[in-house]
């Protein structure tokens, strides 16, 4: 007979393994693989209610007990494994508490976007002179617009960027129109229960650079910070500073340079106090080089350099 685990045992086990939990079912954690290493969806399962774990990719198969997962993970023989898997099962108080918090957290109810809309517009994108010609215009190369997923509708003029929930579920598009200043979102985007790219940037350590635009987060990661997450406006969700407090230790603020861009990084700065918080700076004297208001005018060296020479919260209050 297998093992059955409880969620929080399980969980536990996991995170000592080396494994990141995206997300779960009722009965499973999904992952991502840490035999084939993929890293765009999650491929891996590991189910607490039958001590079994399998990986859905066709190309690695991995497959087994939990017993087996660590014995591989860990190099441990079948007696230091179980001994391992022992030592990471909480007390009867620690599981009371995991069971609050999982009661206490909020998760939001997302419904899917059709990916054949994504796969629609990027391809319009790809095969489409004014859409590539405007994102060019904005400093975003080919390659982010494949990264990302971007797409272009004919009929509304506009070029979309996919948006999606923490776990990696596509959520809705944001509409930019070529002409003029005009955004066009699907209905009902949940903007307060998720981040542009927060679903990549979690998985890139404890710091995540948070900016206001999906413009900006794309530029950032063509500058070579894959950890930028958007707002995508100036306000600041409950849903969004749980968000942060769950998956960032620390917090570089790249808000717009005006005043509604400082609002909100004061604002993300005092409801997540208690961690390191961090303003991204130019030198000195500057915020942003040349007047600049946001990353989208600045270029890769210059963005590099804002993050580097990032200063902590209380001496930004004192400049």
């Amino acid at each position: 007979m297998l093992d059955a685990y409880t969620k929080a045992d399980l969980r536990s086990i996991l995170h000592s393994c080396g494994i990141d939990i995206v997300s779960e079912t009722g009965t499973d954690f999904l992952c991502m693989c840490p035999f084939h290493h993929n890293t765009d969806s999650p491929a891996f399962a590991a189910s607490y209610l039958k001590g079994l774990y399998v990986c859905y990719n066709q190309n690695c198969n991995s497959a087994g007990t939990i017993l087996d997962l660590v014995m591989k993970l860990t190099k441990r023989n079948n007696f230091e494994a179980l001994r391992f898997i022992s030592s990471n099962k909480l007390t009867s108080d620690e599981l009371f508490e995991e069971e609050l918090k999982d009661l206490f957290t909020e998760k939001p109810d997302f419904i899917e976007f059709p990916q054949v809309t994504l796969d629609s517009l990027h391809k319009n994108l790809m095969e489409s002179d004014e859409g590539k010609k405007y994102l060019k215009s904005r400093k975003i190369e080919e390659s982010a617009m494949e990264y990302f997923d971007l797409g272009y509708s004919h009929k509304q003029n506009m070029v979309t960027v996919p948006l999606h929930s923490p776990d990696g579920i596509p959520v809705g598009i944001i509409g930019r129109s070529i002409e003029g200043k005009e955004f066009k979102n699907s209905p009902h985007l949940p903007r307060n229960k998720t981040m542009f790219n927060l679903h990549k940037a979690k998985r890139q350590g404890g710091t995540i650079i948070v900016v206001e635009s999906s413009f900006d987060a794309i530029r950032l990661w063509q500058a070579g910070y894959p950890n930028a997450v958007a707002t995508l406006g100036g306000s600041l969700s409950d849903i969004n500073v749980q968000l942060l407090n769950k998956y960032a230790s620390t917090i570089i603020i790249m808000t717009d340079n005006d005043a509604a861009g400082k609002a909100l990084g004061l604002t993300i700065a005092g409801k997540l106090n208690r961690k390191n918080v961090l303003w991204a700076k130019y030198d000195n004297n500057l915020i942003y080089p040349h007047g600049a208001k946001d990353v989208g005018d600045l270029d890769d060296n210059e963005i590099k350099q804002c993050v580097k020479n990032s200063i902590p919260h209380f001496e930004y209050m004192n400049v």
